[in-house]
């Protein structure tokens, strides 16, 4: 099923809720169908991935496996700590901490660590690298907490993964998880009037002007004295936004919020929810493509959930046009 949702994208992030969340299964899972199919991909990392054990927990955990053919682009001193024979194609000058990115093809199947940049700009090249070299399709692996890899200027869509190392409270897990999968679906705004946007961090505008505002407090009176319905931020979101914002009171009714994407809204499930029963709305100038989450019942920490109730809350917290699946077992609870 995995396979069928990447078919029509070209580069797929997947990004994890934590680590251990089972994204190096699913991973997996993607590179063994793409190879079945007979497509050569591409594989590049945000920070390292891949390693035998957990850096933080110690806990032995599946490494990645590629086959011949494969292109990845990943640190020079990550590049021995695989088993693969390989070829080097380019060398990239862009710096990690550990080394320089090399593209390389591997030459036999086996094991590879990725130890990629953390900068979208890099991502963005890499990817037209590995096209370059060959790569029908392009994975782009993330590290803990990197959702802001499920972006439109890295991937076309992306896989979402959850589990039971997150919490030791299941309804947290399932509560955040949902709302991490809200902001990646959050749709792009149809409004006309953004070309008026300005440089500014928040721009409120009106059917005839629009205000540039350098705090969310400066904009909350805007949008309270002007009686504005459309607000734009740019850059990240913060809880510290929302709280000024409140202080517009009933004048939030109506409002669209306009952020770069999804991953720009830093915010809290709390405020984010008080922010919906206000009155207003996000909207995304580019919006994100959520093929799936998938969810992992057990804990590299031991407090492991039930499996069944897992999939079950996880399965009734997302919008049901997003498979839920569980990859070990290759059912959908859609």
């Amino acid at each position: 099923m995995l396979y069928d949702l990447i078919k029509p994208h070209s580069s797929v992030s997947t990004v994890g809720m934590c680590k251990n969340a089972g994204k190096t299964t699913v991973l997996n899972r993607l590179i063994a169908d793409c190879a079945a199919a007979g497509e050569t991909i591409g594989l590049t990392s945000i920070g390292r991935d891949g390693e035998r054990s957990d850096v933080v927990t110690g806990t032995k955990k599946p490494e990645i496996y590629v086959f011949d053919g494969t292109i990845i682009a990943t640190a020079e001193e990550a590049l021995p700590l695989g088993d693969i024979s390989r070829e080097i194609l380019e060398t990239t000058g862009m710096p990690t901490p550990m080394g320089e990115v090399a593209v390389v093809r591997a030459k036999s199947d086996g094991f590879i660590q990725l130890a990629g940049p953390s900068m979208t700009a890099q991502l963005r090249i890499l990817k037209a690298k590995m096209a370059g070299f060959g790569a029908e399709r392009v994975f782009i692996d993330g590290a803990l907490s990197r959702k802001s890899l499920a972006m439109p200027a890295v991937s076309d869509a992306a896989i979402l993964s959850t589990g039971a190392s997150y919490s030791r409270d299941i309804e947290k897990t399932v509560r955040d998880t949902a709302h991490a999968a809200a902001l990646m679906l959050l749709p792009k705004t149809e409004r006309a009037d953004l070309s008026r946007r300005t440089a500014a961090k928040f721009t409120v505008l009106t059917d005839s002007d629009a205000f540039g505002c350098e705090t969310a407090a400066d904009a909350a009176d805007r949008i309270r004295s002007e009686k504005a319905k459309l607000l734009i931020i740019r850059g990240g979101v913060t809880d510290a936004n929302l709280e000024a914002l409140f202080s517009a009171g009933k004048a939030l009714s109506g409002l669209e919020a306009v952020a770069e994407d999804g991953s720009r809204i830093l915010v809290s499930e709390k405020n984010y929810s008080k922010f919906l029963r206000a009155g207003a709305a996000f909207t995304v100038l580019e919006s994100t493509k959520l093929l799936a989450v998938t969810v992992n019942p057990f804990s590299a920490y031991g407090a492991h959930y039930d499996k069944e109730r897992f999939l079950d809350a996880v399965r009734r917290a997302i919008p049901g046009e997003v498979p839920v699946l569980d990859v070990m077992k290759e059912e959908s609870y859609a």
